[in-house]
């Protein structure tokens, strides 16, 4: 049992006690009894931590997917699996390497595998848990991922303006898995739950709607640019670049996988704060409201 259901339980066994209790009024031994137990789950409610991380994320949801307590599709639950999977293998790569970049961390991974661990009944859906870790700070980078694709799904389904904040630091891939979950909810007419340690998170029907057509909206406008610019320098741990154009505005993103780390450091070596040509990937997104935002890829660095 989560964290979170025990809370809930716990809150709902003090509830009923204490009803009994008001029931009971000053009867000598049973009211006696009650406020023992009531002073006993309090305790224990106060003893739980709060801010748990766990590795481990449950779904719930209604509507055509489900049939009752009975059971759920199965080609709903495999639908909705593999976005929410690599949402979180991609968020994983984010919260240890700062990027979903590999260069030169692959011994270092995060093992993202997750299994799924039990199909919860009421309100139908599954759990995926991680069970199999390749350090010690696996299953602590994998919980910390699993709440921020809760809050990144929370936040798409919230408004326009919480989704367009989120999206800022959130890579392309995981915008496109992030479609493909709402897409599968909403055509269903699912309301969508989400928990994980003792976070929990209630999406409405309508608010799934929303979601979908939020997400689904958005477009993402591929190019390529070459700027004269100034290298101010790199970060190879979250694989970032800083350049200084001409009038002289700030550009910074990520660095390519494609170029390796040698490259990077001769780039660094023959043009850090000299003048350049720098030829840049550009990604511009737009949203349903008509905002933009452009991120860019360092793809080369040549003589101006």
């Amino acid at each position: 049992m989560s964290i979170y259901r025990k809370i809930q339980n716990l809150k709902t066994q003090i509830i009923e006690t204490e009803k009994m209790l008001f029931l009971v009024g000053n009867h000598p031994i049973m009211s006696f009894s009650l406020k023992e137990k009531i002073n006993y789950l309090k305790q224990q409610l106060a003893e739980l931590p709060l801010n748990v991380l766990e590795s481990k994320i449950r779904l719930l949801f209604s509507g055509n997917a489900v049939k009752g307590s009975l059971g759920i599709k199965s080609s709903f639950v495999g639908k909705t699996i593999a976005p929410i999977q690599e949402l979180i293998k991609t968020q994983a790569a984010i919260v240890r390497f700062g990027n979903v970049s590999k260069r030169g961390q692959a011994k270092k991974s995060v093992s993202t595998d997750l299994y799924l661990t039990s199909l919860p009944i009421g309100s139908f859906g599954f759990e995926l848990s991680q069970l199999d870790t390749k350090d010690l700070f696996d299953e602590s980078d994998i919980a910390t991922s699993i709440k921020q694709v809760i809050s990144l799904i929370e936040s798409t389904a919230k408004s326009d303006e919480e989704f367009e904040k989120v999206i800022e630091n959130t890579p392309k891939r995981s915008l496109n898995n992030l479609r493909k979950f709402f897409k599968e909810a909403s055509d269903e007419n699912s309301i969508v739950k989400l928990e994980s340690g003792d976070l929990f998170v209630e999406i409405s029907e309508q608010k799934v709607h929303d979601g979908y057509d939020r997400v689904s909206s958005t477009l993402n406008d591929e190019g390529e640019i070459f700027v004269n610019a100034t290298l101010r320098g790199f970060l190879l741990d979250s694989s970032r670049f800083e350049i200084i154009d001409e009038k002289g505005e700030g550009i910074s993103g990520l660095i390519s996988e494609q170029l390796s780390e040698e490259e990077i450091i001769e780039y660094d070596k023959k043009y850090l704060n000299k003048p350049c040509k720098v030829h840049l990937q550009t990604n511009k997104t737009t949203f349903k409201t008509g905002n933009q935002k452009t991120t860019y890829e360092l793809l080369e660095i040549t003589n101006p």
